[in-house]
């Protein structure tokens, strides 16, 4: 499968194009063992914000560390910025950003003296102040980085991964072990650097409903294959059009009659008052007068029934389909 993501394509076949990739992956495979964690997988990405989605073992860590060049492929090629995974990991290191799921730092350094060191490292004169404005952390310059809060902490490894004025940035599970209003500004502030600077980012994480606010494309991964992928808006329009959500006063009450209506593929219990349902074409009218009158006959009380456009219930949907296949 390829997944040209600025274009919003999936299709057999590597496609060229004369923009500017930030990475571009073709039929990519690696094995460790009997386990393979890559099984040909292709995709590339243009500027913007891509969101690598997939369950543990689904092949994201194994497909990053090859892009920084730090394991290298059994079979298939791999770029990024334009440089060549297994002769330019070097090159690629100096040009991009980073930022590891779980990095440590010294903690008895104060933030700005650590910024300072790193920038020599990169033989850089971008201001550490500047840096330190961009990411909100201006007035913790002078703390010790053991002082700083776990949101912060992750802010002056965004800091860092910007110092040596990358196009593209890693992020790997960015809001991991934050507390919601953390998150939310660490989300917010990605946005912003992107927005501003032009910045791009590839971020893996787990969190869905971060991803769907701030990515403007994702890829679903599963057994080491991209099995969807391309615009967030395609992706979520293609996995809603016939997806609906039924708030209720007992879903576990009528789950059962509502799977047995015509034309309904899938009910799932979503939540303590909710229910999603797949139906095989747009049946909004219809199904909201069976299930009323289903409601009736079972003493459930309905409140709404509206179409859903979540990433979490598309990202469902793609893996239901993949076991089924």
């Amino acid at each position: 499968m390829y997944i040209q993501l600025e274009n919003n394509l999936i299709r057999g076949g590597v496609k060229t194009t004369k923009q500017h990739s930030m990475l571009s992956v073709s039929e990519l495979q690696k094995r460790f063992g009997d386990t393979k964690a890559l099984d040909g997988i292709s995709l590339e990405m243009h500027k913007g914000i891509l969101g690598l989605i997939g369950p543990n073992g689904a092949g994201k860590t194994t497909l990053i560390r090859i892009l920084l060049g730090l394991i290298r492929p059994d079979h298939g090629r791999a770029t990024v910025l334009g440089f060549d995974v297994r002769g330019d990991s070097l090159r690629i290191r100096q040009k991009i950003g980073i930022l590891h799921e779980a990095p440590s730092y010294p903690g008895t350094l104060k933030v700005a003296y650590y910024l300072h060191r790193v920038a020599k490292l990169y033989n850089k004169q971008r201001s550490c102040d500047e840096l330190l404005e961009l990411v909100g952390l201006a007035n913790a310059k002078d703390k010790k980085i053991r002082n700083l809060s776990a949101g912060m902490k992750q802010k002056l490894g965004i800091a860092q991964a910007l110092i040596g004025e990358p196009e593209l940035v890693f992020l790997d599970e960015p809001t991991s072990n934050l507390d919601p209003i953390a998150r939310s500004d660490i989300l917010q502030m990605i946005l912003n650097i992107h927005k501003n600077t032009g910045v791009s980012f590839l971020i893996s994480s787990h969190i869905l409903i971060e991803l769907e606010k701030m990515c403007t494309d994702i890829a679903f991964m599963n057994n080491g294959k991209v099995i969807e992928g391309g615009s967030i808006l395609d992706v979520l329009k293609k996995h809603s059009d016939n997806r609906y959500v039924i708030l209720l006063s007992d879903p576990h009450a009528i789950a059962g009659d509502i799977q047995k209506i015509q034309d309904v593929i899938n009910v799932e219990i979503s939540g303590a008052k909710s229910i999603t349902v797949a139906t095989k074409k747009d049946m909004q009218k219809q199904l909201l007068t069976e299930i009323e009158q289903l409601a009736q006959q079972r003493g459930v009380s309905i409140y709404e029934i509206d179409k859903t456009s979540s990433l979490d219930q598309a990202f469902r949907e793609v893996m239901r389909n993949e076991k089924s296949t």
